[in-house]
């Protein structure tokens, strides 16, 4: 029975030049052609890629998934056979291969290699990735509890946020209440001072 994933690459956004490939070992020719057909689509798409763009893409029977590195440096592809895998769990494996991509070969050598010349290197790597991602179903459980961790993450941020600004929305309030109270303790003061300076016949004229 065929493997799920067929296909990993590495590429390089600015020059579009493919760095790293790796086929699972039932692969043959014509659906080759396909994946690095779709993978050269993505990069012609990805010329303005930012940190974490990601791109799908039909190929023959299955899908290619892309994604640009948090440096936008590269973009990480991923060729599966089954058009039903979740996509959460494809873009799971992209984000760790382009964490291990860039930790064992560093961006110096990323922004220098010239095309195909990391497929050596990367090859142990992207093979325990394939191997590793095959089972859609273990992994969906770890991603889906790591995106609910994330989403927590956001709800928290943003209930400080509220706080913070609620926080500055009430000190400013104090702060002009107690501008108002200054000033008003001022002008009673200073009428107090002139009601003294003035002589009392002038005041009773005036109603005072």
């Amino acid at each position: 029975m065929a493997e799920t994933i067929a296909f990993l690459g590495v590429a390089r956004i600015q020059d579009q030049a493919i760095l790293a490939t790796c086929y699972e070992k039932s692969v043959l020719n014509e659906e080759k052609k396909n994946y690095e057909g779709a993978l050269a689509s993505a990069l012609e798409r990805a010329k303005s890629a930012y940190p974490g763009w990601r791109d799908r893409a039909s190929c023959d029977e299955g899908v290619l998934y892309t994604f640009a590195d948090p440096q936008a440096l590269c973009l990480l592809a991923v060729g599966i056979r089954d058009a039903q895998y979740p996509e959460r769990v494809a873009v799971q494996l992209l984000r760790e291969m382009a964490d291990k991509v860039r930790n064992s070969q560093g961006d110096e050598l990323l922004l220098e290699a010239k095309s195909g010349s990391l497929s050596k290197p990367l090859r142990k790597l992207m093979m325990d990735t394939m191997r590793t991602y095959n089972d859609a179903g273990a992994q969906d459980k770890t991603t889906e509890v790591r995106e609910k961790v994330d989403q927590l993450k956001g709800i928290m941020q943003d209930n400080v946020k509220k706080i913070l600004e609620t926080h500055v929305t009430l000190e400013s309030l104090e702060n002009s209440s107690s501008s108002m109270s200054s000033q008003a303790n001022k002008f009673l003061k200073q009428s107090v001072d002139l009601r003294r300076q003035v002589p009392k016949h002038q005041l009773h004229d005036c109603g005072f």
